[in-house]
């Protein structure tokens, strides 16, 4: 498993969608700091925006907004280059199965997400050095990367059943990571407890100890009081199964690919 998730990363080199990815998660912080600026004078004199409070929207902007659609474009195009490149017919002449192939590849991109959740933490820290130094220490900044890369990888983690059926099919990845956005946005607007714990791609926000302080508005309002870990755990642990199942179901082109080598090959003897 290690050297094919080593020569995933081989092939990610090559590809110009990281570095999209890398802008996308990069603006996030600064679209934090930039919608507190543009608040009314009396929303600013309620809230005393501070470092935490930074870190606390960043991680709101990248489960609403900017993680779900980026993770998903990404993932999904790191499958369809199989497609595109014309290299899922020639799975079968090496021991590599479809089901294995988007196992790695989901793995991959869960490891991924980390990554850019360290990036984006990164860019959060000197965002808060330039612009909003209040509250910034080295615990706090610690504390916010683990959450950040942890929320990443949690939101990746939420999405990934969509991501391994858009892989199914050719050029579907675009239209996952339309749905993914959405996915994404809507959950926004899910104040009730029960429903943010157990939303898959809110679940990991009880795990990482989200407590949603720097909001003015009610849209997060009171959300440590509110967390669940065991049902945020359980979502997780979910969501991972049902990801694993939809890759174990044998691609239909595969097979048909599979049945014609075979016969190829009892003619050639």
């Amino acid at each position: 498993m290690l050297k094919y998730i080593t020569t995933e990363f081989q092939k990610l080199k090559r590809y110009s969608i990281i570095l999209v990815g890398m802008i996308g998660v990069a603006c996030s912080p600064v679209i934090s700091l930039v919608s507190q600026n543009i608040m009314s004078d009396d929303a600013k004199a309620v809230l005393n925006y501070t470092f935490p409070d930074l870190l606390n929207s960043t991680i709101w902007n990248n489960m609403t907004i900017f993680f779900p659609m980026i993770l998903a474009l990404i993932g999904g195009y790191m499958i369809n280059r199989e497609y595109t490149d014309d290299t899922l017919k020639n799975l079968l002449t090496v021991p590599v199965s479809f089901a294995k192939l988007l196992t790695v590849k989901l793995t991959t991109l869960g490891i991924l997400s980390i990554l850019l959740g360290l990036f984006n933490a990164l860019v959060t820290i000197i965002v808060g050095l330039v612009a909003c130094r209040e509250n910034l220490t080295f615990s706090t900044a610690f504390i916010g990367c683990l959450q950040i890369s942890g929320m990443a990888l949690f939101t990746c983690i939420g999405e990934l059943p969509l991501i391994a059926y858009c892989g199914r099919k050719q050029g579907a990845f675009k239209g996952g990571a339309i749905a993914a956005f959405i996915l994404g946005y809507i959950s926004i607007y899910f104040k009730n407890p029960l429903i943010r714990n157990v939303y898959p791609l809110s679940a990991g926000l009880s795990i990482i100890g989200f407590n949603g302080e720097g909001f003015v508005t009610d849209t997060v309002g009171a959300y440590s009081s509110s967390q669940n870990n065991l049902i945020g755990i359980f979502v997780i642990i979910f969501m991972i199964v049902l990801s694993l199942i939809i890759a174990a179901i044998p691609l239909k082109e595969t097979s048909s690919v599979a049945t014609k080598k075979k016969k190829g090959s009892r003619n050639t003897r």
